[in-house]
């Protein structure tokens, strides 16, 4: 297991990165998570998120991660790795990105739960 550093600073370097693209190349994620031509409305709606991430990537970059900021990113893993595998199985999403993307935040939500728990017992 990555030290709790390590993997709090991975994550947020992910939604980092994330969240620029988002807010950057809305017309390029879009087909790759949705397998949707892309709409100015869409478009809209992907910066918005990449912004909320690139808040949530900042409030946890800090060395170490705030315990707030641990819970919110396992928070937001868990629900993202849910959604996405929701929308990945009822084929609601066809892109290439979206079982990846699934894969990611089930692991690291994981890992992060993992941490959570000896947290508590430490």
């Amino acid at each position: 297991m990555p030290t709790r550093s390590t993997l709090y600073r991975l994550a947020s370097a992910i939604e980092l990165i994330t969240g620029i693209t988002l807010l950057l190349l809305p017309s390029v994620v879009m087909p790759l998570l949705f397998n949707a031509a892309s709409s100015a409305a869409a478009e809209r709606l992907m910066q918005l998120y990449g912004l909320a991430l690139l808040g949530l990537g900042v409030a946890c970059w800090e060395s170490p991660c705030p315990l707030p900021a641990k819970r919110g990113l396992l928070v937001y893993n868990c629900s993202a790795a849910v959604l996405l595998i929701t929308l990945g199985s009822q084929q609601l999403s066809g892109g290439a990105a979206v079982w990846t993307g699934a894969l990611i935040h089930v692991i690291l939500g994981g890992l992060m739960i993992r941490d959570q728990f000896a947290h508590v017992s430490s």
